[in-house]
């Protein structure tokens, strides 16, 4: 999809229910996207999966990644933003970065890669290390709190 607004307020991408005569959910030209229940998934099924194993720690990444406020060189300097910068994610755990070729449009309306990447960042994996480190916290804290009970009784 390509639009010519340069209006970050306008939608790039809209869903409406005609039936209903409501909006669903939107990609907007700032690049959020929004829904009317403000969610979003992805296959999850066993059907679909094998090879099932648990997750290997992900204490040691979650602390080493560094969480930044920044704004985006194009956007207004006040508006601040929350998140990791792509190169400094992927030196402590590569699988959260992909490189996706630059592309640019030629005269003909062509699009062709430039030999350029811009990072990246897979923050729906994130959101799963993230989670997977919780469960391990509250394990650790479920133990001290078992010690300092014993030690607290003798």
């Amino acid at each position: 999809v390509q639009t010519a607004s340069n209006s970050s307020g306008r939608e790039a991408l809209y869903v409406y229910d005609t039936a209903n005569s409501v909006g669903k959910a939107a990609i907007y030209m700032n690049g959020n996207y929004g829904s009317s229940s403000n969610t979003y998934g992805a296959m999850s099924d066993i059907k679909l999966k094998e090879n099932i194993v648990d997750a290997n720690s992900q204490w040691d990444d979650i602390k080493a990644l560094k969480v930044r406020n920044f704004n985006f060189k194009i956007d207004d300097p006040s508006e601040k933003m929350l998140g990791l910068i792509a190169q400094e994610a992927e030196a402590v755990c590569p699988s959260l970065v992909w490189d996706q070729p630059e592309k640019e449009e030629d005269s003909e309306g062509k699009m062709t890669e430039t030999g350029e990447v811009t990072k990246q960042l897979k923050y729906s994996i994130l959101y799963m290390k993230a989670v997977k480190c919780l469960q391990e916290a509250q394990a650790r804290i479920e133990t001290l709190e078992t010690k300092v009970a014993a030690l607290e009784s003798s």
